[in-house]
């Protein structure tokens, strides 16, 4: 697979406000890596026979277009500085939506505990994903005219995912699998997580968002309030025919894996068939953390991330670029309003094998 490498923590500020711009200086910057992620994409597309991206590039930008041109433009001035055509770009961004008919196995774990007091919530995931992209992703600062500041984890060439904004409201990221799911025409689920931590100032706004969205593949974006926004989270579940949404337990624990856990998506979810290790993980989680959505501190929520028990802490066998590893730990930290990232997958920072009791 092309794109091939070592994950490790890159960071990148842009200094333009002007989508457009923004979009430019970023192609210009990481060009190497765009295609490099474009090329990987288009390895992984081809499996699924999805050869040319005219086509489902256009729909997707049309759908950008229609929803949010401001990332639209982004998206072109990316495929600008970049020297890529527009569509190649457009499809990277709806890579969910391109690949939502094919069944890899084995995905990414969220885990959030509101907490107690004056206490900031958890907020941390496994992000799960092909080893051999393991180089193409970064974390994007983004500063707006208006003054606001979004912070992604993304890959290069995509506009968003996993992330929190200068208000401190945040989303985490789970795919899913509907029977509902078709191709590229929908609003790309990534678009939709930087658009909502781009505008939210509550875990309501980001609701409203997320819901004014037409989607064409199924993802959860769990979206989480730090105390000034309001201490809140709710997972939405995104699917042609959704949303719906789950809310924390009674002790404000939040867990969320690869199936559906709303009605009535969960009626056409095809991952516990396909892939229940989505159902192991949960359950792994939520024994080890029952309970604790009041106390949970960080250390023990990425302790927890770390377990290899269910397939939690995911390594590619050796040399196999297209299994699925964890490419990155992620905690949104509410008190910074920044994201704390660990390259790789857990174990090799937060191994303590002591689980959700460590600290």
């Amino acid at each position: 697979m092309s794109g091939t490498g070592t994950g490790t923590h890159t960071r990148f500020v842009s200094t333009a406000v002007e989508p457009r711009e923004r979009g430019r200086e970023f192609g210009e910057t990481w060009r190497q890596r765009v295609a490099a992620t474009a090329d990987g994409y288009r390895e992984l597309f081809a499996h699924a026979g999805v050869r040319d991206l005219s086509g489902p590039g256009a729909r997707a930008l049309a759908a950008v277009e229609a929803w949010a041109p401001h990332l639209a433009s982004e998206i072109r001035g990316i495929a600008e500085g970049a020297a890529l055509p527009v569509e190649t770009v457009a499809a990277v961004n709806a890579r969910t939506e391109i690949l939502a008919s094919t069944r890899a196995g084995g995905e990414c774990s969220t885990v959030v505990a509101l907490r107690d007091g004056d206490e900031e919530p958890v907020a941390a995931q496994n992000w799960d994903w092909y080893a051999g992209l393991a180089a193409n992703w970064l974390e994007w600062e983004i500063p707006h005219a208006g003054g606001g500041r979004t912070t992604t984890l993304t890959e290069y060439g995509i506009v968003g995912k996993i992330g929190v904004n200068d208000r401190g409201v945040g989303c985490l990221f789970n795919i899913l699998h509907h029977r509902a799911d078709t191709g590229a025409h929908g609003v790309p689920v990534h678009v939709v997580a930087r658009r909502l931590l781009d505008e939210a100032g509550t875990v309501a706004d980001g609701l409203r968002i997320i819901g004014g969205a037409r989607t064409s593949a199924s993802t959860t974006i769990t979206v989480v309030g730090g105390r000034r926004a309001g201490r809140s989270a709710v997972a939405a579940e995104l699917w042609p025919d959704g949303p719906g949404h789950v809310l924390p337990d009674p002790d404000g624990l939040l867990l969320h894996t690869n199936h559906f856990l709303s009605r009535p998506g969960a009626g056409g979810d095809t991952e516990p068939r396909t892939d229940p290790d989505t159902l192991v993980r949960y359950e792994v989680l939520r024994q080890a953390l029952h309970g604790r959505g009041r106390d949970l501190t960080p250390a023990q929520a990425l302790a927890a991330l770390a377990d290899h028990g269910g397939g939690v802490c995911v390594h590619a066998p050796e040399g196999r670029d297209d299994a699925f590893q964890t490419l990155a730990a992620v905690r949104i930290d509410f008190t910074t309003r920044r994201l704390d990232i660990h390259a790789g997958p857990p174990c090799r920072t937060h191994g303590n094998r002591t689980g959700a009791n460590g600290d």
